[in-house]
């Protein structure tokens, strides 16, 4: 009798170890196929983010006249690539200059833009303004309208203003472009930041400004920095600004150039547009590679309250 139950019970071990050893290699393959699905996932959407960065390069690369001309193998790198296009805008066309007009009425406007919406966002946050709550929503609505709808009440206030076809005209702008969306950035982040600091500060002796400025503004580095950004990124590639208020060859953009060197006789040249593309492009990787980590945690900051 006691034979039996053992048998029994030896059976009985052997089954669910076998049951166990089976659910585990179930789970196994059921794991390695999902992460096969989710790599396969991955790859598809990676190379569908990237095509388009190769199809810019590539075709920088070929001497395409228009899409007409291009075909499937002009997608393949070969022994035919050459740096044509790249010669003929860096030495047929004055691309440093538009280059250092492009960094000089950006840079200008980013700072002021994002300066004066430090000071704004701080007191929106950190005063009792009358009417605060007005405000904030004008400002939340103002950032909803598309920018080229101010195209032309701007234009014909700056033609009575004749600040056309010059730096001014275009900063003030940009600058009130940034100032309204990164107010409202700043003044988000801040709301998020205890007031203890601050009032530590002011028991040590700084007065409301001075904690405000040296002990706030430290803290709030990365919404200040990916303000800047973002900041950049408006003025530096508009071209519905910039295009009706600049006329002068000599006050040109990067983003005019880039209209004024692609147009060809009848259609676009696409090599030279895409190699103009790649060279404007080349200081907005330099600044988001240096800033990444504070663009991925600014866009974390960037959803309104």
């Amino acid at each position: 009798m006691e034979n039996k139950l053992s048998n029994k019970n030896k059976n009985a071990s052997q089954n669910s170890s076998e049951s166990m050893y089976k659910l585990n290699n179930h789970y196994k393959r059921m794991r390695i196929a999902k992460r096969i699905v989710s790599h396969i996932v991955l790859i598809m959407f990676a190379l569908f983010a990237v095509f388009p960065i190769y199809y810019v390069v590539i075709t920088s690369l070929n001497s395409i006249g228009s899409l007409a001309q291009a075909s499937l193998g002009d997608l393949i790198p070969s022994s035919h690539l050459t740096l044509s296009n790249y010669i003929g805008i860096i030495y047929h066309h004055p691309f440093l200059l538009w280059l250092k007009n492009t960094l000089i009425l950006t840079g200008v406007s980013t700072l002021v833009g994002v300066l004066l919406s430090i000071t704004s966002g701080l007191a929106l946050s950190r005063f009792n303004i009358p009417m605060k709550h007005v405000l904030l929503y004008m400002m939340l609505i103002l950032t909803l309208f598309p920018f080229t709808m101010m195209v032309i009440p701007y234009y014909f206030m700056f033609a009575h203003l004749h600040l056309l076809d010059s730096y001014i005209g275009l900063i003030i702008p940009y600058s009130a472009g940034a100032l309204i969306y990164s107010s409202y950035l700043i003044k988000n982040y801040v709301d998020s930041l205890p007031k203890d600091y601050e009032e530590a500060a002011q028991m040590d002796g700084l007065s409301r400004r001075s904690a405000l400025f040296r002990i706030l503004v430290p803290m709030s580095k990365p919404v200040i920095i990916f303000a800047l950004l973002i900041a950049f990124m408006g003025p530096y590639t508009d071209y519905a600004l910039a295009g009706q208020f600049i006329t002068s060859k000599s006050l040109y953009t990067m983003a005019i150039g880039l209209y004024y060197v692609s147009q060809g006789d009848i259609v676009i040249n696409y090599g030279t547009y895409s190699a103009f593309a790649v060279l404007m492009g080349i200081p907005i990787f330099i600044l988001f590679f240096v800033f990444q980590r504070y663009l991925v945690s600014g866009f974390s900051l960037s959803t309104y309250k």
